[in-house]
C-alpha cells in the first residue's frame, strides 16, 4: 500500500490568511489537491488539519479522505507529518508515503501516478519529481524512512532527509512545472488564478 499525506495545517504566515480556503475557480484551494490525490493509485490519503478548520475537514470528508487534527501546528510541519505517520500504523503493509502540500492546486493524479510507478521499480529511496533540474513537491518516501521523520522537530520536513542522504534519493524529470508551483504569498494566489483561467480559456 502506498499512502498519501496532506498537509493542511500551516498558518499561512506570508499570506496572512488562510489561503488553503481561499477560492480558486469553481473550489477551493486545498480541493484541488484533495481531487488530485482522491483519483491518483494512493490506496490511502490521510488529510492533516488544524483543530477546528472545519471547511477543510468537510471537504475531506467529501473524498472521503481520512482526517487527522494536529493541536501542535504552530511547532511546524514537521509534526503534522509525524501525526499521519502515527495514524498510518494502524494500517499493515505500507509501503510507501506520498507527502503532499495543501498549497499545490495544479499537481496532477499522473504525477502522484507517476511517482508511485517509479517507486515500485525501486528500494527504500526517496522519490522527487524534478523540471529542467529543479526540485519540488509531492516526494514519496519509502516507509523505512518513518523512523527518521520522527526525530525530526521544526517547520520543516523532508527536504532535510533528502539533503542529509543524497545517495538515497532518485530524482525524475517531469514535463509538468506546476511541481514547483505552490501558493506562499499574494502574488502567488493571483499567478494560480490567472493559469486556471488560461487553461480553462485552452479547453473551451
Amino acid at each position: 500500500m502506498i499512502a498519501g499525506i496532506i498537509l493542511a495545517a500551516g498558518e499561512g504566515k506570508r499570506i496572512n490568511r488562510d489561503k488553503l480556503t481561499l477560492p480558486l475557480g469553481s473550489r477551493m484551494i486545498i480541493d484541488w489537491v484533495l481531487k488530485a490525490a482522491a483519483e491518483s493509485r494512493l490506496d490511502k490519503i490521510i488529510l492533516v488539519v488544524k483543530p477546528y478548520d472545519y471547511e477543510i475537514i468537510e471537504a475531506g470528508k467529501r473524498y472521503g479522505i481520512a482526517i487527522v487534527s494536529n493541536p501542535d501546528y504552530k511547532e511546524g510541519m514537521s509534526t503534522s507529518i509525524k501525526k499521519a505517520l502515527l495514524e498510518l500504523e494502524k494500517y499493515k503493509k505500507i509501503e510507501g508515503f506520498c507527502v503532499l502540500l495543501g498549497d499545490q492546486p495544479f499537481i496532477t493524479p499522473d504525477t502522484i501516478n507517476r511517482l508511485i510507478e517509479i517507486f515500485r521499480k525501486g528500494k527504500k529511496e526517496i522519490v522527487v519529481p524534478c523540471y529542467r533540474g529543479k526540485c519540488g513537491n509531492p516526494v514519496l518516501f519509502d516507509i523505512a524512512w518513518q523512523e527518521d521523520f520522527m526525530g525530526i522537530s521544526g517547520d520543516v520536513g523532508g527536504r532535510v532527509l533528502i539533503k542529509t542522504y543524497p545517495e538515497k534519493v532518485k530524482k525524475i524529470e517531469m514535463s509538468d512545472n506546476t511541481i514547483l508551483f505552490d501558493i506562499d504569498r499574494e502574488e502567488d494566489y493571483s499567478k494560480a488564478k490567472t493559469y486556471l483561467l488560461k487553461k480553462l480559456e485552452n479547453r473551451g
